[in-house]
């Protein structure tokens, strides 16, 4: 009954205060019956005390019930229809109640450290199908996410945080720590090699826009000559180039190394060049390349993102889910490492529940608060009523004997 529907519990409360309202009716006729033929027949004074006692008891289980809901025949006596009189104060008192019993962030660690929330979820995640139907939902509802946001506001949102994040950045420092990382190992060295070919194959194929242009600088030289002077020229700058590339000792490497660590000297200690990069970083804040570089960013990312979905999951996605699941069924081999995201899962949320722990509280109370009284009256008292009409039934029987006990005694003590 706990899962009936509003129909099906507004029909057992009708059909519980209909026998209830019968019993103490059927009590009002036994009584008024016992009281009458009571002195014709002595022993029905049992059944008169039994249905006085059991009228008077009903009566007032029925007010106390009654009283609960509405006002008793609409009167509109004091601490009577206390539901809707008191639907705010109910409201506060519950999110109170759930937040303190509830909603304790030790309760939740506790709960979650029983359910073992990283295994279920490692398990269901080891299945490649799920990964795939998980994946493929994301997908799907990345486009309705794009379609719900006005783009010029992400935009200035974007904007914002990325300033923000530029402004705290010590960017000088930064650039020089980022420098002495790319020099650790002469990795810079490594990637001139690789640049330094790509040089020398664009040079070699740009001979005919160089001897274009300087044959309009050298109007009074004949084209051969403009040919012949320009050929050695590229060639002379190819040979260097290969030089510099093969000969990781080449005197311009050395040259380039000592640039560098002076830069990155000057980054960390120059006052002069750190002022320099600050102008630097102060005009990329203020100027409009921080905007046309975020509405590219927006624009690119919504275009992968959303406005191209793949119709079908592409092998790249199908890989990555199967990837996604061969892991989690190897992290489900390592059970310390599943016991760690298990305790790091409850202290993650014991941690959330603690800072958010009192705004549960106050969304149920905003919730019941706004509700109307007539329909929280009718919502507890369709869930409550039935049992509430059982009281109203025992209070009739109990009333009833209780009353046949208390004639019961009289009549031993010799007062009846």
């Amino acid at each position: 009954m706990i899962f009936a529907g509003a129909g099906v519990k507004r029909a057992r409360l009708r059909r519980m205060k209909t026998i209830a309202t019968a019993l103490l009716a059927v009590m009002a006729v036994v009584f008024v019956i016992s009281a009458r033929l009571r002195p014709e027949y002595p022993a029905l004074v049992w059944l008169e005390a039994f249905s006085e006692a059991a009228l008077i008891g009903g009566l007032a289980d029925w007010f106390a019930v009654v009283a609960l809901f509405r006002h008793p025949g609409g009167i509109p006596l004091p601490h009577t229809a206390i539901v809707p009189e008191n639907k705010d104060r109910i409201g506060t008192q519950l999110g109170i109640f759930v937040e303190q019993n509830f909603l304790t962030p030790a309760l939740l660690a506790t709960k979650l450290r029983e359910l073992n929330l990283a295994t279920h979820a490692l398990q269901w995640l080891s299945v490649p199908a799920n990964c795939r139907t998980l994946f493929a939902n994301v997908r799907d509802l990345v486009p309705r996410l794009f379609d719900a946001v006005d783009d010029d506001e992400v935009r200035a949102l974007l904007r914002r945080v990325v300033a923000g994040e530029v402004e705290r950045i010590d960017l000088s420092r930064a650039t020089g720590s980022l420098l002495g990382i790319l020099t650790t190992g002469d990795a810079h060295q490594r990637v001139l090699a690789r640049i330094l070919p790509v040089i020398a194959a664009w040079l070699n194929g740009r001979r005919a826009e160089i001897k274009r242009r300087f044959a309009k600088r050298s109007l009074l030289t004949p084209g051969f000559v403009d040919a012949y002077i320009v050929n050695r020229f590229v060639d002379g700058m190819i040979d260097l180039i290969d030089e510099i590339a093969h000969d990781s000792n080449h005197p311009m490497r050395r040259e380039l190394d000592v640039y560098v660590a002076e830069t990155i000297a000057r980054l960390n200690d120059d006052p002069a060049m750190q002022a320099q990069v600050e102008r630097f970083k102060l005009a990329i804040l203020e100027g409009p390349e921080l905007d046309r570089l975020v509405a590219t960013g927006w624009s690119a990312l919504k275009t992968r993102l959303a406005l191209a979905p793949a119709p079908s999951p592409a092998p790249a996605g199908l890989r990555f889910a199967d990837i996604a699941a061969r892991m989690a069924a190897n992290v489900l081999d390592e059970p310390a490492v599943v016991e760690r995201l298990n305790a790091r899962l409850c202290d993650v949320a014991e941690s959330v529940l603690a800072r958010f722990q009192q705004q549960f509280s106050t969304l149920i109370t905003d919730i019941v608060q706004r509700w109307d009284a007539d329909v929280i009256t009718e919502k507890i008292e369709t869930e409550l009523g039935p049992d509430l009409q059982f009281i109203r039934l025992n209070g009739s029987l109990v009333g009833g004997l209780a009353g046949v006990a208390l004639h019961a005694a009289l009549v031993g003590g010799g007062v009846a």
